[in-house]
């Protein structure tokens, strides 16, 4: 054994360095959520041959690379099963709010208010000239009145916020995307020809942004023999390496935002995958549909009781005239108001015939409350139908997010099985490692020890 020895063992000890770091580097990253563990992948250098190429000679190991270890077919599966959580996940937590506005959940709801209203008018029909519970009746309607009042403004607030958080989506989008970008630079620079260096770190930060995008948007992505990312959102790419193709947004009539492929008149449709068309979805569809429903629920009862009303004689012998009133001639639950003149509870016209005690308007404005205003539902059914179908479409939303959620764990437990840090793997690296070092430094003595033994007694024979 010479110097050719001599050279295995400094790269046996090189190698066993490289691969403490290595050790040392996944230790230091095992509370960092992002981070997936390291390998030094080990491998013969190129042999020497004899002079008449019979044998062949060892030259020793290198550490031909810093690989992660993970499983891309994991990290594919999560991302995509993110889209679908994201979406029904925000969705179920707008539901959440909007059933907090209806307040239906606890006993201060509009049904209360609803069952007092009709309980005045009822105690009315049966004293018609009495000015107390004429009184309720005005009281009860004004409550009425201002509640929807309040619940429209609820619901037209959320809707704007929700189109407020829209565009913080679509920036924290653009945002993670320029990142990306600059990310994919990066790894080409490190990994550039003929380097033999891995930019894993780099790596990691971009997994966790796409990671996260997935959440915001339905994409698909893979890396290119350059090592950079590409992102497709609905088969157009979003980031091809340094190439970003940000999101555009354009306000319609309403100042709602939409969003747009950049530079193009072509808007974008998330087809209900994603954080963000769950807040597009339920700002222009749930939003909407809950709104025109309680609209059309205060409009249809405030005109069938203002028919009824305008038909009655008030106490002053006068004809009545509408109850409710709202603005443009329409009614409905932004605008509703209790007629300012009914403030003198003797015009309130519930009698048929003009007699004090008669209260026959009130009686059939009372059993308005049983009739099927609406298709074959009666007021109340409609209103509750308006809460039940909030319910249920809040429950199936969580319901699906729920699910989702734990099969995203599921994966990702998987995942950390594999790429994340163990501390008992680590340290048992670390001892093979340091005996490896060990072992070569021994070899190195050795052979020193031999050489110096060779040069020390040459010359010294026959003495």
């Amino acid at each position: 054994m010479g110097f050719g020895g001599l050279y295995i063992s400094i790269s046996g000890l090189q190698a066993s360095r490289k691969s403490l770091d290595t050790v040392s580097h996944n230790i230091s990253n095992a509370n960092n959520p992002n981070y997936v563990r390291q390998s030094a992948i080990h491998a013969s250098n190129s042999y020497t041959k004899s002079a008449d190429g019979r044998f062949q000679t060892g030259t020793g190991v290198n550490v031909i690379q810093i690989r992660q270890i993970r499983d891309e077919f994991l990290d594919l599966k999560l991302r995509r099963e993110n889209a679908s959580f994201g979406y029904h996940y925000a969705k179920a937590q707008i539901l959440e709010d909007i059933e907090g506005v209806f307040n239906e959940i606890t006993d201060s709801g509009l049904q209360k208010v609803m069952n007092g209203l009709w309980k005045n008018w009822d105690e009315l029909s049966k004293e018609a000239d009495s000015l107390t519970i004429r009184g309720l009746v005005h009281e009860s309607s004004v409550a009425f009145a201002e509640t929807v009042n309040h619940i429209s403004r609820q619901l037209n607030d959320i809707r704007h916020n929700l189109n407020k958080q829209m565009l913080t989506k679509v920036d924290e989008v653009n945002n993670i995307l320029d990142k990306i970008g600059e990310l994919n630079k990066s790894v080409k620079l490190v990994e550039g020809e003929n380097s033999r260096m891995k930019a894993n770190d780099f790596r990691d930060e971009r997994n966790a942004l796409i990671d996260r995008l997935s959440e915001l948007l339905p994409i698909t992505s893979y890396e290119n023999t350059f090592g950079e990312t590409i992102i497709s959102l609905q088969g157009r790419d979003i980031v091809n390496g340094s190439f970003i193709s940000r999101i555009d947004v354009k306000n319609d009539n309403n100042g709602l935002g939409h969003i747009y492929w950049e530079k193009s008149n072509e808007k974008i449709d998330l087809n209900g995958l994603g954080e963000l068309a769950g807040f597009i979805d339920v700002r222009d569809k749930s939003m909407v549909e809950y709104m025109d429903r309680l609209d059309t629920f205060v409009g249809t009862l405030a005109n069938k009781i203002n028919a009824l009303h305008s038909t009655g004689i008030d106490l002053e012998g006068n004809q009545g005239g509408d109850f409710f009133v709202g603005s443009g001639g329409v009614i409905n639950a932004s605008n509703i108001k209790v007629n300012s003149e009914l403030s003198n509870y003797n015009k309130i016209a519930i009698s048929k015939t003009g007699g004090i005690s008669d209260g026959d308007i009130a009686k059939e404005i009372y059993e308005v409350r049983n009739e099927t205003l609406f298709g074959e539902m009666s007021t109340d059914d409609y209103y509750r139908d308006i809460i039940f179908s909030l319910g249920e479409e809040r429950k199936s939303s969580r319901l699906i997010a729920e699910n989702q959620g734990f099969l995203i764990n599921t994966i990702d437990e998987r995942r950390q099985s594999i790429s994340a840090v163990s501390l008992d793997e680590e340290m048992a690296d670390m001892i093979k490692f340091q005996h490896s070092y060990t072992a070569n430094s021994r070899v190195i003595n050795a052979i020193d020890e031999m050489i110096e033994t060779v040069v020390n007694r040459v010359g010294l024979v026959g003495r």
